[in-house]
């Protein structure tokens, strides 16, 4: 796999800050203008940066979740019109490192009959776009990608998660760093890139890595700390006349649902 940043909005911070002070009658700041509307969820100035990268060696796999996002321009290598012939394929680390060595021996031996039977196919004169019907997901392909700022922080947000594939993944890391080295506009972009979890603080996912919090488990915590605040302002008012009330009401807010 590899990936290179082709072409980049130049100054990109610039061009959003310049968007951005339109709203607000101001001047760009070098970033803090930028900083200040995506932390405020003011995010539609950031599409006013755009990104394209030129991606070979990925699966045809992973090219079907990229294409799941929206606002994304793509131009792939044509199965159509371009021969397949002795075509290279991705294997996945659990095939690859499999303990037993039968499980990449069969992979491989799929592969090497899918490609015959692609060849079979041509020799009888099949046109490449029917005889690609039988070319696996593990084909190699060849794409270009753009989008603006705003929609590839969110691929970065969802694809970085440790809950997506391995190869997508991988892919988005090696985006992050061709955006994070270009220049040093594009490096303080580059800090919005991350997965949705340390943006948001919390994980929203079902099944967490546990590398932030899960959500509920935030707030959760958030709603004691109000409910706390409110026990100690009826304190003050002077609502509460048994002090044993008062710590059995803090014990009970504070300890509830602590197997959560």
């Amino acid at each position: 796999m590899e990936v290179k940043l082709t072409r980049v909005t130049l100054n990109p911070v610039d061009a959003i800050e310049e968007a951005a002070c339109n709203c607000y009658d101001s001047e760009p700041s070098g970033g803090k203008i930028m900083r200040s509307c995506y932390n405020s969820g003011h995010h539609s100035v950031l599409e006013f940066a755009t990104f394209t990268f030129h991606i070979t060696g990925v699966s045809r796999a992973l090219l079907a979740q990229l294409t799941r996002h929206r606002h994304v321009s793509f131009a792939v290598r044509s199965q159509r019109y371009c021969n397949e012939d002795g075509f290279n394929y991705v294997i996945p680390p659990s095939i690859r490192n499999h303990k037993d060595p039968e499980a990449v021996g069969a992979y491989v031996y799929f592969m090497r009959q899918c490609e015959e039977a692609y060849k079979a196919l041509q020799t009888l004169g099949i046109p490449n776009e029917d005889a690609r019907y039988v070319l696996p997901n593990a084909c190699e392909t060849t794409l270009e990608l753009s989008c603006n700022g705003r929609e590839l922080i969110h691929i970065m947000n969802e694809r970085l998660c440790m809950r997506a594939q391995w190869e997508i993944r991988s892919l988005c890391t090696l985006m992050m760093r061709e955006v994070e080295e270009y220049d040093e506009q594009c490096a303080e972009f580059a800090k919005f890139l991350k997965p949705k979890c340390v943006s948001l603080g919390y994980c929203p996912e079902h099944a967490s890595c546990g590398r932030e919090p899960k959500k509920h488990l935030v707030f959760n915590e958030y709603n004691k700390m109000k409910g706390v605040r409110q026990i100690m302002e009826d304190v003050k008012l002077g609502i509460y006349e048994d002090p044993e009330y008062i710590i059995d009401e803090l014990y009970d807010l504070c300890f509830s649902g602590e197997e959560n």
